[in-house]
């Protein structure tokens, strides 16, 4: 298991399409099938959060986790936030708040912390929003 975990959240308007392993983004999926034209306005709303998750993945050392997660996937999205919070020694005070911001449009967390939920920052934003919250002491997480 990796040592940190980024969670990159989908915009709700984007979240809406499933497609397998990528969930339709064609700019950051690896088998290419995805190219159905019904969904072409769907991908193009994707576009800037592959931008994102292909700029933060290369600006971050390999054992760092990176993974997109769909919104409306609060069995999976809830849990991962408290595991990797309590993992990181975050007070359930600080994390039960970060739990209500999670599934926020287009947040960005780290190791159980929501770093961003206020819109899809630029890519390079993102990464420097990230390697902050992984830069910081564990006493301000």
């Amino acid at each position: 298991m990796s040592r940190h975990r980024v969670l990159l959240i989908r915009p709700w308007p984007a979240a809406r399409v499933g497609s397998g392993c990528c969930a339709g983004a064609t700019d950051i999926c690896g088998e290419g099938r995805h190219e159905d034209p019904a969904l072409a306005r769907q991908r193009t709303e994707q576009r800037p959060l592959g931008e994102v998750y292909l700029t933060v993945r290369a600006g971050l050392p390999p054992d760092v986790a990176v993974e997109i997660v769909d919104p409306h996937n609060t069995l999976f999205l809830l849990p991962a936030v408290v595991w990797d919070g309590r993992r990181h020694r975050r007070p359930w005070r600080v994390l039960l708040r970060d739990l209500v911001r999670a599934p926020g449009y287009a947040a960005i967390i780290v190791d159980g912390r929501v770093v961003s939920d206020a819109g899809l920052p630029a890519p390079e934003q993102a990464l420097r929003l990230i390697r902050q919250a992984l830069a910081a002491p564990r006493s301000s997480r």
